[in-house]
């Protein structure tokens, strides 16, 4: 009877420590949560630049989702099929090396849209790479508006994510009368919120003349939504927010990572060699009626992760483009061909006139 007793003890012990270690780890993300307020000043670094000119009519606009110099051409995703967290040391600074180049390259575009820059994140080995991007842009303006801030991500369970912070940046050649971080309010159930991402916009104005504004906004939507319902829930924030703007006379260009297909995009219009694939569910047709999507229909943004890139095999895709309210002409757009080496997407860019 005692040694029954004993085992009992036991088999309720080795059950009892490690749901007691869960639960305080839970308690530990939940407390350390990131809640960011529904707006938020962005901070203007630094407060020196060119001044934009009521007479600037031709403005040119570059994205581009760099992954965090994480996910180049031979890096798979676990979280999308694959096996691996991050790219080994030396991978990850030939990533980040190429993206930097790349940028210093193009760095006669007025804004430069930077989707899942990591300020502080172990995936990234803790390499600011918001301020990387900005000396590599020499020096201009660099804003950046936070949207993952997590303690620890504990998966997978062999090589843990680890810390992540991380956001969406712009670094325009003008300085904004105003820039603000406005949250999407967007949020997985719990527990899953607290090791997932707090989708947000970076909004920027720019005075043209009295009662005049450009409105620039920059963005990364939600994946990993199977049933496609906090990406609804975005749209239609931004479809409430781009439309009042607009109807003030305003000119309204939104670009970044949008993670569905642009209205009129089709597969078989990529030429580039590459498997093409739709992403489901796919945009509504009510959302910014009367507006232009400014996409590269010849190239891919995009490729899956699930394996490395190998150019006709690896499935791709347009998620990233620009869209333009109407009283902005689209003059050109281009996906800029990298070969996917530094990131899992392709930087778009795009030349526009203010009517």
């Amino acid at each position: 009877m005692k040694r029954r007793s004993i085992l009992i003890k036991v088999t309720a012990w080795i059950f009892l420590i490690p749901a007691s270690f869960f639960l305080a780890f839970v308690l530990f993300l939940t407390v350390a949560d990131y809640h960011p307020a529904e707006k938020e000043a962005i901070r203007i670094i630094p407060r020196k630049g060119v001044v934009i000119s009521k007479m600037k009519r031709e403005i040119t606009f570059l994205t581009w989702n760099i992954g965090y110099a994480g996910l180049g051409q031979k890096m798979d995703f676990f979280y999308e099929g694959g096996t691996r967290v991050r790219p080994e040391r030396n991978e990850f600074e030939g990533y980040m090396e190429g993206i930097s180049r790349f940028l210093a390259s193009n760095d006669s575009v007025d804004f430069v849209f930077i989707e899942e820059a990591d300020v502080h994140s172990r995936r990234s080995y803790f390499t600011d790479e918001v301020s990387a991007i900005a000396k590599a842009l020499h020096g201009r303006i660099s804003l950046f508006a936070k949207n993952y801030d997590c303690r620890f991500v504990p998966v997978p369970l062999d090589d843990p994510m680890g810390r992540v912070v991380s956001g969406i940046a712009c670094y325009p050649r003008f300085i904004p009368g105003s820039a603000v971080r406005i949250d999407l309010g967007t949020r997985f159930s719990w527990p899953k919120q607290l090791v997932m991402l707090k989708r947000c916009i970076l909004v920027m104005r720019y005075e043209l003349t009295p009662g005049n504004q450009l409105v620039v906004v920059t963005l990364h939507n939600s994946t990993f939504d199977k049933e496609g319902e906090l990406r609804k829930k975005e749209l239609q924030k931004l479809n409430d927010l781009l439309t009042k703007e607009y109807s003030k006379g305003n000119y309204v260009i939104a670009g970044g990572d949008w993670n569905i297909n642009p209205r009129g995009f089709r597969p078989e219009t990529i030429i580039t060699g590459d498997r093409s694939k739709a992403i489901d569910p796919p945009l509504d047709p009510a959302f910014l009626p009367g507006w232009q999507f400014a996409f590269d229909a010849a190239a891919p943004s995009n490729r899956d992760v699930e394996g490395p890139y190998l150019k006709g095999k690896t499935k791709t895709t347009i998620i990233d483009f620009f869209v333009v309210s109407p009283n902005v002409g689209v003059q050109w757009v281009r996906t800029l061909p990298t070969g996917f080496r530094c990131s899992d997407h392709q930087p778009v860019i795009m030349k526009v006139r203010l009517k």
